[in-house]
């Protein structure tokens, strides 16, 4: 009888000894590492939405996770990055920005072991006729339609002189700023209101006195009174010549208001065109960790729910919303206006979008 109970014992222990190891194994071999393009995890964009994502996420399940931050903005270094994490165990390699195209292309077909999640990265940003290993997944956004929504609520709002400044004329920065156009023309046909909107590129993804000097003078002299900041850091400079001449901003990516309340002026930022970075990493990595889920190739996201646009991967804030005029109301019928073809919005980028004669667009071109 002692020599059963030892046997069963000791048979116990050994299934427990290996179910333990073989958790401890899985997430020994399911670590994250995030890798920044030209910005910081805190830049108020999508690095800072993927950082969050990523980390949360990875605290809840007690995975092991870290970013790494190229010491410049060469491709070398980026790709030094990468390799390090790679070298370091990290298997799921988040790579957040177009600008991490051409590194996915060198390090990925190399360590087919390791798999790498793009975000904001299109087709055109890889070198020209790299074919995707089944290792790489990207998922892109319909920021056309993020532009849309934004331009539409501001001219219903009450917004006639309007303001576009992109980062780099990348296709996601032209995406955001056409689909801007569209949404502001689509409401001043509405509404038959006289539209002017001054576009230009900063030519950077961050702000300085040259560009904030730019801004200030739409502020200024064109009496601009609201301005759509789209590409990482550059919105420091239209936040501070907002600041200064009692104007309003839109921010890009994600909630950018909370943000821009502390450092600048409270209520200065009316709303956000963002994108679901940070719903992206946490959905995607829970299907990969959970199910085995792996999307590979390239994948687009945008309007899912008229009902529940939160749900969307492409929407504007509804919390502590700053708009009173474009209601709730209106925001869940312009989604489902889109949703359902009743207004289209192109994402056509080769050629600036037709508008109306209520609307007329400044193009200044680039700043730098």
């Amino acid at each position: 009888m002692l020599i059963a109970l030892l046997v069963v014992a000791t048979t116990f222990f050994v299934l427990v000894f290996s179910i333990g190891a073989i958790t401890k194994n899985q997430e020994d071999e399911f670590k994250v590492a995030m890798v920044t393009d030209f910005s910081d995890v805190n830049d108020a964009s999508f690095n800072q939405a993927c950082y969050e994502g990523a980390k949360e996420w990875c605290k809840q399940y007690d995975i092991k996770f870290s970013y790494y931050k190229p010491t410049s903005i060469s491709l070398a270094e980026r790709i030094k990055s990468i390799k390090l994490a790679i070298d370091r165990g990290y298997d799921v390699i988040l790579c957040p920005g177009y600008a991490l195209g051409e590194v996915i292309a060198e390090v990925a077909p190399k360590h087919p072991e390791v798999k790498f999640i793009g975000l904001d990265i299109s087709e055109g940003d890889f070198p020209m006729g790299f074919k995707l290993t089944d290792n790489i997944t990207v998922y892109n956004y319909h920021e056309e339609i993020a532009g849309y929504l934004a331009g539409y609520g501001a001219v219903k709002e009450g917004f006639r002189k309007l303001g576009y400044l992109g980062g780099m004329a990348a296709e996601q920065v032209i995406r955001f700023g056409y689909g801007y156009v569209q949404g502001i023309d689509q409401a001043a046909k509405e509404l038959s209101a006289n539209i002017d909107l001054q576009y230009v590129y900063g030519g950077q993804f961050f702000g300085d006195s040259e560009i904030h000097m730019h801004i200030d003078g739409w502020y200024k002299v064109n009496h601009t009174e609201i301005v759509f900041a789209c590409g990482g850091s550059i919105y420091t400079s239209v936040a501070l010549a907002a600041k200064e001449n009692n104007g309003y901003m839109i921010g890009v990516d994600s909630d950018q208001r909370p943000i821009i309340d502390r450092d600048y002026k409270p209520g200065m930022c009316i709303t956000s065109a963002m994108k679901g970075i940070k719903q992206t990493v946490v959905s995607k990595l829970e299907e990969l960790y959970k199910d085995n889920i792996w999307e590979k190739g390239i994948n687009y996201l945008g309007l899912v729910s008229s009902e529940n646009p939160e749900l969307n991967y492409v929407q504007l804030p509804m919390n502590e919303r700053r708009m009173k005029n474009f209601t709730i109301e209106n925001y869940k019928a312009l989604v489902s206006d889109i949703m359902n073809g009743v207004k289209k919005v192109s994402a056509d980028i080769s050629k600036v979008p037709v508008v109306s004669e209520y609307t007329h667009v400044n193009y200044e071109g680039s700043i730098k």
